[in-house]
């Protein structure tokens, strides 16, 4: 059984046991659930499988957003979002998600999303992630443990 990081010093134990390449990427195969009737990803699931690739990439620094949401009151909104379909995934693909900081802010940051088949990118998002207090959905800045997560997240090297 694998023990999660519970506080900043953790995070950055964790940063050191896993590359980044294992941070960041998140690998999954598409189902029958997420095609439409002649076997191609329905645009729509794109969105999901980003969720969860943003999860995975959190949870694997210590992060969850559970814990954003019990320990710290606040919770994570999509603001804006970009997507860039170049090529369809299809039914069996066995396909690549990475995430990256682009930036952070106080209260918000840019991620960067590449979907990816045999190295070969298929689809591209762009999106802001606002975090609110979750009693008056006003912007409140990220945790401190959430910086460090950011950081290891980040494209350029600190």
């Amino acid at each position: 059984m694998e023990v999660m990081p519970s506080n900043e010093n953790d995070v950055l134990m964790r940063t050191r046991m896993l590359s980044k390449d294992e941070i960041q990427n998140y690998q999954f195969r598409i189902c029958y659930e997420d095609t439409d009737a002649g076997g191609v990803v329905y645009h729509a699931k794109y969105l999901g499988i980003a969720e969860r690739a943003r999860t995975e990439c959190i949870r694997r620094l210590g992060g969850t957003v559970a814990d954003l949401y019990h320990k710290h009151g606040l919770i994570l909104v999509v603001r804006q979002m970009e997507i860039h379909y170049r090529k369809p995934l299809f039914l069996d693909d066995l396909a690549n998600v990475k995430t990256s900081l682009v930036t952070a802010l106080g209260a918000s940051c840019w991620l960067s999303q590449i979907f990816s088949r045999e190295g070969e990118i298929v689809t591209e998002i762009k999106l802001q992630l606002v975090c609110l207090r979750k009693s008056d959905y006003t912007p409140a800045p990220f945790p401190s443990d959430w910086q460090k997560i950011f950081d290891a997240l980040s494209e350029v090297e600190s």
